[in-house]
């Protein structure tokens, strides 16, 4: 659980599934860490405040519990160390450790623009974990808006940047939503409406 470096403490007990569009059949499934055995993903997509940052650390949590290796990352500290690995010629040293492991845990993907250069790395890493190492992605963004995400490279024109960011988000869709799970939390925000059901109480 310290390797894991989870933010907070959060679990499924704590979890209302009553302030929140997803159901408790949808999650249960993934607790049982099956999904890591096949290496497959999942994507957690919905508004801020929704309750996808708790699923993905209870859902980790549990995998621990479970005799299962997994770590956490917001994604804007998973790209700036990737970058700063690059930038000390130790590139590679982080994909190693978590080729390691049976789950890596990327959250907030989208909220923060990435540095230019974070896009292609982000794109790297996801590629050599696929079917090695399962991927829990936490996004605000829909699939046709994870091209915002790539940075264009200065080197490029401005057609050539929009062609390249493209094709990278299309090869690293393939690569994370084959096979993937997909989990809508929905847009009304988890938080508000846990606030205003323990009000009631």
């Amino acid at each position: 659980m310290r390797v894991a470096k989870f933010p907070h403490h959060k679990d499924f007990a704590t979890f209302d599934y009553g302030a929140t569009a997803v159901t408790q059949a949808r999650i249960e499934p993934f607790c049982t860490g099956q999904f890591t055995e096949e290496a497959h993903n999942l994507i957690l997509v919905g508004g801020t405040g929704t309750g996808k940052t708790h699923i993905a650390i209870a859902l980790g949590t549990t995998l621990i519990n479970n005799g299962k290796k997994a770590r956490f990352f917001n994604a804007v500290d998973l790209i700036n160390a990737l970058i700063k690995e690059q930038a000390e010629g130790n590139a590679g040293k982080i994909i190693r450790q978590l080729s390691a492991l049976d789950c890596v845990i990327i959250d907030e993907l989208g909220y923060i623009p990435f540095p230019k250069s974070g896009g292609a790395l982000l794109f790297h890493l996801i590629s050599k974990l696929y079917e090695k190492t399962s991927v829990i992605i936490t996004t605000n963004l829909e699939f046709g808006e994870w091209v915002s995400v790539f940075g264009p490279s200065h080197r490029l024109q401005a057609n050539d940047c929009r062609a390249a960011d493209a094709k990278m988000t299309t090869a690293l869709l393939d690569r994370v939503t084959h096979p993937c799970a997909i989990v809508e939390t929905g847009n009304t925000s988890y938080r508000f409406a846990q606030s205003k059901r323990r009000r009631k109480m």
